[in-house]
């Protein structure tokens, strides 16, 4: 088990060098858009910290802490773009026949749609994001204590992971219906609109929802409020413990229901 663990880890690694000496091919190219997705977040942010000042603040949240939430969603999404989104390739694989060829593989298809399909160079550009995130948390009071910091590093994993048992579970049922750009869309819409908003002005009804039936909550909120000491009941440490938990847990459902889908595959014959 650990011979294999190591060999897909080299192996993911192995890409990731090949995809960065691709783009630093064209080093100029590389650092604009650098500073260009850090100049437009850092507009948007902007933007945002000014609607809110208006309200003074949203459902007990003050500005920066919303600030800080809404770099934590932009982070933890371009995360899961950069290192697992190939995964996305998947409706279009079944549509077109070329998921027989994944599957015909020693290795394990999942994995290889991933390493071929995922944009990893694209993680340099979080560069920018992160660098917002931490000037955010800094303004909402967080302290950089080694425990918050380690903190703050596994739950943007958490985050990442969260992401992708959902996803992985919409491409899962994308094995039988084919056709799931729509929802797709509701998914990335809902996450990036909505979730940069703390989910208790939404209603009690879509705060449980977004909790246990659609966990975009566990990858934008509930990290946001622990580090902030803004969910009740649960203090960093527990926190991240809970939502560490919950990660897994979903990971391992949509791997389960993946594993399933696949077994029920049929070639479409091209």
């Amino acid at each position: 088990m650990g011979a294999k663990i190591a060999y897909y880890w080299n192996l993911y690694w192995h890409v990731l060098s090949m995809q960065l000496r691709s783009r630093m091919s064209f080093r100029l190219n590389f650092f604009v858009m650098l500073v260009g997705v850090f100049l437009r977040e850092a507009a948007t942010l902007a933007l945002m910290v000014v609607l809110v000042q208006k309200f003074d603040g949203l459902a007990g949240w003050r500005t920066w802490e919303i600030a800080f939430l809404y770099s934590f969603v932009t982070l933890t999404f371009r995360n899961f773009s950069s290192f697992v989104g190939g995964i996305g390739t998947i409706p279009a694989l079944v549509r077109t026949g070329e998921m027989d060829v994944y599957l015909l593989t020693p290795s394990d298809p999942l994995f290889l749609i991933n390493c071929r399909n995922t944009m990893i160079w694209r993680s340099f550009y979080n560069i920018g994001i992160f660098a917002v995130t931490l000037y955010c948390a800094y303004q909402a009071g967080i302290a950089f204590t080694p425990g918050a910091v380690c903190c703050l590093a596994v739950l943007i994993l958490c985050g990442m992971f969260i992401l992708f048992a959902v996803y992985l579970i919409v491409y899962a049922a994308a094995i039988r219906v084919v056709e799931v750009s729509a929802l797709l869309k509701i998914l990335d819409g809902v996450y990036k609109q909505y979730m940069v908003y703390p989910i208790p002005i939404y209603g009690r009804v879509a705060a449980w929802i977004f909790t246990f039936l659609l966990p975009l909550g566990l990858a934008s909120y509930y990290p946001s409020g622990v580090l902030l000491n803004r969910v009740s009941g649960l203090t960093m440490g527990w926190g991240t413990l809970a939502i560490a938990a919950a990660a897994c847990l979903w990971v391992a459902a949509a791997l389960l229901l993946w594993r399933a889908s696949i077994r029920k595959y049929n070639s479409t014959g091209t």
